[in-house]
């Protein structure tokens, strides 16, 4: 598979199956550590462990399909609710393209993942999500996209508009990303460093509890912004350095909810009131190493 099917395959899938993350990138292959500080509680903090391998199975007559492996796990030292120390997500993406005529290009896409504290898995532990979108070259210098994605989570139905960016504004400055879940502005100062702005808002949630308390969960809704560095290592792999503020809220409840609508994280109808609530605004910092086309 060429390498522009490659790119545009992984970029679409990212912008689709974005329901989550920290910091997501146009990126096949990336490993990130990050780190945020618990406010006003002594040596408290969440650890942010983050992975992704994202490659093409097939590409015939017009039509391709990637598939690929995302783990993530959210380590917290000292949170002040009951919910364990360890969160953890295995996702499966798999996305497929079809070229339109002229600049459009369509996208089907669809993911699942096993999200849990590992304390008692089940198959309750397993949430889905779909999108679609379309994608138009009207430049070289601009491409614009359209898509909505659906998430079943634990806390309901959540609904995901998109808009796709990607804007070279001169041969140094770019934005690009989603809106309004991730965007990014980026300055290339020299050929192999890189410097800008980003935020990411996004939401989740995690089956918790042991055996007896299989409809318990809890929802994670993260907002975060700051400044980047990255600095290309070798040829196709980089590495870079995010710094900012974030706020963080963790809700945990007793049970599964099926009836409810959110859009992104805004409710659209009444839900069960969270057993614990904790509200975190501090300091976020993150390393990692990514494969750059």
């Amino acid at each position: 598979m060429n390498r522009n099917i490659t790119k545009s395959l992984i970029v679409i899938s990212l912008s689709l199956l974005g329901f989550k993350g920290t910091g997501q990138e146009k990126s096949p292959i990336y490993v990130k550590y990050g780190l945020s500080t618990l406010k006003d509680v002594d040596s408290g903090h969440i650890s942010h462990l983050e992975g992704q391998l994202v490659f093409p199975i097939l590409k015939e007559k017009g039509v391709g399909l990637a598939t690929g492996i995302a783990p993530q796990a959210l380590l917290l030292e000292n949170l002040p609710m009951e919910i364990g120390t360890r969160l953890f997500e295995l996702g499966i993406p798999i996305v497929a393209k079809l070229k339109g005529n002229g600049r459009n290009e369509y996208f089907l896409a669809g993911k699942i993942s096993l999200n849990s504290d590992l304390e008692n898995i089940t198959i309750r532990d397993i949430i889905f999500g779909m999108g679609v979108g379309m994608q138009r070259k009207f430049s070289d210098d601009l491409t614009l996209g359209i898509g909505l994605g659906y998430a079943h989570q634990f806390f309901g139905n959540q609904l995901i508009p998109l808009l796709d960016f990607d804007y070279r504004i001169t041969h140094k400055l770019s934005i690009y990303g989603r809106f309004p879940m991730q965007g990014t502005l980026a300055y290339s100062s020299s050929i192999k460093s890189t410097l800008g702005l980003e935020w990411n808002l996004n939401a989740s949630s995690y089956g918790i509890g042991k055996e007896t308390d299989e409809g318990s969960f809890v929802r994670v809704r993260n907002l975060n912004g700051g400044l980047f560095y990255s600095y290309q290592l070798l040829e196709h792999w980089k590495v870079k350095i995010t710094g900012g503020m974030g706020a963080q809220k963790f809700e945990s409840f007793q049970n599964k909810q099926t009836g409810t609508w959110t859009i992104i994280t805004i409710p659209l109808s009444d839900r069960e009131e969270p057993l614990e609530t904790y509200t975190n605004r501090a300091m976020q910092f993150q390393i990692g190493l990514l494969y750059a086309f």
